[in-house]
């Protein structure tokens, strides 16, 4: 009988101790999806502030502020040497109303060796110079997967 009794209680307490062990592990796991959730919508945050530095020059926009888009590119694009999926592709299809420049594009990802920033920022250059302050230009934007802008379009505006 003596042995019967103990043999329930020890048979209690693992039950008791794997109770106490399940809910230990449901508050982890509560707490961890918690913990991911905030990190996503942290990381939709950042998302958001990087592309607002941009969204501003959405539509029909001046030479000059088109200047200004292109003199913010060229910062980012130093900012972000590490990481190349927050440097923007730039395509114009015309630079001035004599069609100096057409169909030119800046690109990170097409320029191997450690002078990628630099090349990117002599062509986003050579785009500026042709750039008419006077001129009406489109200026659009295309998002990644990512919801990062990967690509930024600039038309000449007849």
């Amino acid at each position: 009988m003596e042995n019967a009794s103990k043999a329930l209680l020890i048979a209690g307490a693992i039950l008791l101790a794997i109770l106490i062990i399940a809910i230990g592990m449901f508050i982890y796991n509560s707490a961890q999806s918690t913990v991911n959730d905030s990190m996503t919508s942290l990381s939709t945050q950042e998302i958001d502030a990087f592309n607002n530095q941009f969204v501003s020059y959405e539509g029909q926009q001046t030479g000059s502020n088109v200047k200004a888009l292109i003199g913010r590119l060229i910062a980012n694009a130093k900012t972000y040497t590490e990481e190349p999926a927050k440097v923007p592709n730039v395509v114009i299809d015309k630079a001035d109303s004599t069609g100096t420049v057409s169909n030119k594009t800046a690109t990170m990802n097409n320029v191997a060796g450690s002078n990628q920033v630099a090349d990117y920022n002599s062509v986003l250059g050579e785009i500026r110079n042709k750039i008419e302050a006077k001129h009406p230009y489109w200026v659009e934007f295309k998002y990644g997967a990512s919801s990062i802008i990967n690509e930024v379009n600039i038309k000449y505006d007849f």
